[in-house]
């Protein structure tokens, strides 16, 4: 989860380069406070490694919601939506490892690619998401991961070779307590989301009604409802706004007026705007403008 980064707003892609084509891997530090309360839904094909450094947050991982604290430490595979966000007068700093397994690969098919990393890229193998101090794997995943951030912040003379290591070890770890996916068939739950997510950064400006996003997914209208409501947590609508908050709220650090930042939005009616805004945020956006300054 990589702060400062761009966000492919039609796929969900994250836009950011972590590390480069020849060492693919990125040391990020991250902090969410109440001004900046989220990461967004999105997915990267990159491999991501976390550790709640201070702090309390929710994580949503392929749908599922995680509460995670100081010391806790989150897994997410290649290729998974994911999101993460505060309490309004909570924060959480992390720092994160996000890398592609191709770094790891060699260059032709050998056993751990084959029973490791393509079945990880693809999900049929699925590693611990969440892994808390209690946790058998605890202790050897924590020690790792601070040798490999030492290692990362040091960069001793040939620190890519241990680098290197290091992650092949913490994958180790990981995998002895992964579990394989049952094969799957037909459009699954998560492709119908990624399908409305995409429309819905694609369209949020322009009128989007709940028939619209059912349309997408080749459902009625109802049962849309409940499916997105089990999936996400929250109805479509809520979704929506807060989709459409999170964007005004970019505007506005950006100097554009509360009515234009609005009706860029989608909110055709300022005080219902306004309403919501200070709902989710704890401010009026005058405020939030000036405190983003």
């Amino acid at each position: 989860m990589a702060a400062n980064v761009q966000w492919d707003q039609s796929q969900l892609r994250e836009k950011a380069s972590h590390g480069d084509v020849f060492f693919p891997i990125q040391y990020y530090s991250t902090s969410l406070i109440p001004l900046y309360p989220g990461v967004p839904m999105h997915w990267h094909p990159e491999m991501e490694l976390t550790m709640i450094a201070q702090g309390s947050a929710q994580y949503s991982i392929d749908f599922q919601d995680f509460q995670v604290s100081e010391g806790d430490f989150i897994c997410i595979q290649p290729n998974l939506l994911h999101a993460a966000s505060i309490s309004p007068k909570g924060s959480m700093r992390s720092d994160s490892f996000v890398f592609h397994l191709n770094l790891l690969t060699s260059f032709s098919a050998d056993l751990c690619a084959l029973r490791f990393f393509l079945p990880i890229t693809e999900g049929r193998l699925r590693l611990p998401q969440v892994i808390r101090s209690g946790d058998m794997l605890y202790s050897d995943l924590k020690n790792g991961f601070l040798s490999l951030t030492d290692c990362c912040n040091q960069k001793a003379p040939c620190y890519e070779l241990e680098l290197k290591a290091l992650l092949f070890h913490l994958l180790g770890i990981l995998a002895r307590f992964a579990q394989a996916e049952p094969e799957a068939s037909g459009q699954t739950g998560s492709d119908r989301l990624r399908s409305v997510f995409s429309y819905v950064r694609e369209h949020y400006a322009e009128e989007i009604t709940v028939e619209d996003a059912a349309e997408i997914c080749h459902i009625t209208p109802s049962h849309f409802m409940h499916f997105f409501k089990e999936k996400s947590g929250m109805t479509f609508n809520r979704y929506l706004n807060q989709y459409r908050l999170n964007q005004s709220a970019l505007l506005l650090t950006k100097g554009v007026p509360a009515a234009e930042a609005a009706f860029a939005c989608g909110f055709n009616h300022l005080p219902y705007f306004y309403r919501r805004f200070r709902e989710y945020y704890g401010m009026t956006p005058r405020r939030f403008q000036e405190k983003a300054r």
